[in-house]
């Protein structure tokens, strides 16, 4: 029904299908799902996700065994109101440094130019990065840590709580 981005809700009675029934097949594949109501569950795929994933998915949660997830142009296109309409991080710096911890070297290095970043441009913020260390700030990055969805279930993200509350 029209242009989507990358969120959508599926009506699971139309499987013949609870939205619990749905959300235990995503979870026994390694995936989860939203449940909205009863009826209803939230997929959100982001820009990690191929056709194999998909492909478990919809085996997983809707017992679809064999899904056609070729696609024709027309779904691969976007609507043009949806498109980026100015360009975004030309500059260079943002090609040259690809991690966090690369970042916060180079803001390192122009404040030792006598710049004063943390007293000047960034003052929000600053006493972050002066207090943690660039070595306690790398394990943030590992994907065991960067890549959890915000809306994951209580019981895959324990080991977060943990962390916050300690």
């Amino acid at each position: 029904d029209g242009a989507f981005f990358d969120t959508f809700s599926v009506d699971t009675s139309s499987m013949g299908m609870t939205a619990a029934e749905v959300q235990a097949g995503a979870a026994s594949v390694g995936a989860n799902v939203r449940i909205i109501d009863d009826n209803t569950v939230c997929i959100a795929m982001g820009e990690g996700i191929t056709r194999d994933d998909l492909g478990k998915l919809l085996a997983g949660a809707f017992k679809l065994g064999s899904a056609d997830l070729s696609a024709d142009v027309s779904m691969a296109e976007m609507d043009d109101k949806y498109a980026r309409e100015g360009e975004i991080l030309t500059h260079p710096i943002f090609r040259q440094h690809h991690s966090e911890s690369q970042m916060l070297r180079y803001l390192k290095a122009l404040e030792n130019r006598d710049l004063a970043l943390n007293h000047s441009m960034i003052s929000l913020g600053s006493c972050t990065m002066k207090l943690n260390a660039t070595s306690e700030m790398l394990p943030i990055t590992w994907p065991e840590f960067a890549n959890i969805h915000p809306f994951a279930p209580a019981d895959q993200v324990v080991g977060y709580h943990e962390l916050i509350e300690d």
